[in-house]
């Protein structure tokens, strides 16, 4: 529900979208384009939640068992404390400590407090936080250190009786804390009070539990007593499967350029699966927000008659130039002329190559599925990622690539049990292959079923033979004769080569030749290459250089080359520092500077110059901020370059 909410206050938001097609674009347009969005990405959304509590839900099955039988266990000032190793990507600690708290039973009386590291700035503030949630009643709001009036006396609102008053009150049996920064818990403090409250920690670890031991102080050491649970790590790849599969019914799919890109950038630094999650969304935001032609995966269209500039836009795209090729050299000149003239004509061969297109994808992407499922199978010692099969395939590279031929090859080598547990799996995606497991079967059962049948192309028929010819020693392969059941299985194994080879060749076509590729599949790789590795330098050197471009306003039109007074005061700095040497003399740079900016003949020559030296050190404090400049060891009057333009 609240994810659905989101969206939908998402989607409200974008309705304001400003119209493309240069502002032609109809009103209606957009918001079918904004819903479009909505619709394909929050299935995706839901998904990938879905796959990450799978993914998490044994360890909180564990951590919940441990902190039901935890304070049965504990006595003293022993508190139990939970260490959760989830590495560099803390994000799954939040859903954990979420299905702990919901597997919690009425009568266990348990309370579960998460501390945020932005709440605990210090000790004070992380009291004042674990008072607030227990109690209810907000006393971290604000800076006020007032003492609090209860029924047991008053206290400080960061002392902890008030706690151990709301325990014994409502006769809670457990406070469950839980850490998110625990790098930066060391404080025996709570230990203290063990004996008064029931407390049970939980830690996100996002090195390991030796180093987090480390950090701490060997007091507080003495009063954890500790059990290490490991987060099984959702793996990128399985997500972008998930997304990209032909089973979650997409109505476009990712170019082999920008799936590299996306998977490239999560190998090469250090993400979380947030920030990957959010490149997939980037990407389906740029589809449907950047690209008018995104319209067209719309059903309704198929029914009605879109704006001339949408038709525009087609005849301008690379694969209708092909299509309109591909027509002539079929001599169907007529039919040519009518989808270059008529708006009609065109529309209905749209949709026609929408619907092909979308049937073609389907059908390739299940080959790829087909592929990865093979190669898991048969344990070949070099597999690729599915992720990696998909690029290839999107690429029009897979068809003739050597994954083929070596699963192929593998497939032919393989005994009859394996070969029959390999066509069980196919089955389903490919059903010329029932047939030809029901006669495998037959055949084993005629055999008596004791020791698997092997083909021709079994490495056991060989063996090597040495011989010596002239006192060389030569070797040489000598297959040995197949018995009649051998030779019965070698021809229907290369039956079954017959078959896969036919449908991966049939499946995996190139999509880079289909009418309408840009509309299903989507390959723009610079709007995500600038918002997800931006290049901030270039951009400020730029600002800085061409103010202009980035202000928008009309007093530096006529100036957009050279010096002008309208220019900001540090974009005239930044360019009289740009004309300079490695080192640079103050008097100078402060001479140009007051000689482009000052006002000549002023009724107050002293107020002008205060005035622009006012202006001239603000300026000169940024360049420095931006660690453009710094002051010469050498020369006290002099600044020192530090950066240098495009270097």
């Amino acid at each position: 529900m609240v994810a659905a909410r989101r969206y939908r206050t998402f989607q409200a938001d974008l309705l304001n979208t400003v119209p493309l097609l240069k502002g032609k674009e109809s009103q209606e347009y957009v918001q079918k384009r904004a819903t479009l969005f909505d619709s394909v990405w929050q299935p995706q959304q839901v998904l990938i939640e879905e796959i990450s509590k799978k993914s998490t839900i044994d360890t909180v099955d564990d951590i919940a068992d441990f902190v039901q039988h935890a304070s049965r266990n504990s006595s003293g000032t022993i508190i139990p404390s939970a260490l959760v190793v989830v590495g560099p990507n803390s994000s799954p600690f939040a859903s954990i400590v979420q299905g702990v708290a919901s597997r919690l039973r009425p009568e266990d009386e348990a309370i579960v407090i998460s501390t945020v590291p932005s709440e605990i700035t210090n000790l004070k503030a992380a009291l004042k936080l674990i008072n607030s949630h227990a109690t209810n009643s907000g006393l971290h709001s604000g800076n006020n250190d007032g003492l609090r009036g209860e029924q047991h006396g008053h206290h400080l609102n960061y002392d902890l009786q008030i706690l151990c008053d709301h325990v014994n009150d409502y006769a809670t049996k457990q406070v469950i804390l839980a850490f998110h920064d625990s790098e930066a818990f060391d404080s025996p403090l709570l230990s203290l009070w063990k004996d008064r409250i029931p407390f049970v920690f939980l830690f996100a670890i996002k090195t390991s539990v030796e180093l987090f031991q480390e950090k701490l102080s060997q007091t507080t050491i003495q009063h954890l007593q500790g059990a290490q649970f490991e987060v099984a790590h959702l793996d990128i790849h399985s997500i972008f499967q998930a997304t990209m599969a032909s089973n979650s019914r997409r109505s476009f799919w990712l170019g082999p350029g920008l799936s590299s890109l996306i998977l490239q950038a999560q190998q090469d630094s250090i993400q979380s699966i947030a920030s990957f999650i959010k490149s997939l969304q980037y990407a389906h935001m740029t589809f449907f927000f950047a690209n008018p032609l995104s319209i067209l995966l719309a059903d309704s269209v198929a029914n009605e008659q879109l704006q001339d500039e949408i038709y525009e836009c087609i005849r301008n795209l690379e694969s209708f130039r092909l299509f309109a090729e591909r027509l002539l050299e079929q001599d169907n000149v007529d039919k040519t002329r009518r989808i270059l003239n008529d708006n009609t004509c065109l529309h209905v061969e749209v949709i026609k190559g929408i619907r092909r297109g979308k049937e073609t994808l389907d059908i390739l992407i299940g080959a790829v599925e087909c592929l990865h499922s093979m190669q898991a199978d048969l344990g070949l010692k070099t597999t690729e990622s599915w992720s990696a099969l998909y690029i290839k395939a999107m690429a029009g590279e897979l068809q003739d690539s050597a994954s083929v031929r070596d699963t192929l090859l593998a497939i032919m080598k393989l005994p009859s049990d394996a070969m029959a547990s390999l066509l069980d799996s196919l089955g389903d995606s490919i059903p010329e292959l029932t047939t030809l497991n029901e006669e495998l079967r037959k055949m084993v059962s005629t055999t008596g079923g004791t020791v698997p049948l092997r083909s021709e192309h079994d490495t056991k028929h060989e063996s090597l033979r040495t011989t010596i010819v002239a006192q060389k020693v030569e070797l040489s392969k000598h297959s040995s004769s197949l018995s009649k059941q051998d030779l019965a299985y070698s021809k229907l194994v290369n039956r079954v080569n017959g078959v896969l080879r036919d449908y991966l060749y049939q499946s995996l076509v190139n999509p880079q030749e289909l009418f309408l590729r840009e509309v299903l599949i989507f390959d723009l790789k610079s709007p995500h290459r600038d918002v997800f590795m931006p290049k901030p330098r270039y951009a400020i050197e730029r600002a800085l250089a061409s103010p202009r471009d980035y202000l928008g306003c009309g007093c530096c039109t006529g100036a957009q080359y050279g010096l002008s007074a309208s220019h900001p005061a540090t974009s005239i700095l930044y360019q009289l520092y740009l004309e300079s040497g490695a080192i640079v003399n103050l008097s100078d740079l402060w001479s140009a500077f007051y000689t482009i900016l000052g006002t000549e003949n002023a009724d107050d020559e002293d107020a002008e110059q205060e005035r622009v030296l006012a202006v001239f050190s603000r300026a000169l404090a940024e360049l420095k901020y931006m660690g453009m400049v710094k002051s010469s060891r050498k020369k006290a009057d002099h600044l020192a370059k530090v950066l240098w333009n495009g270097l």
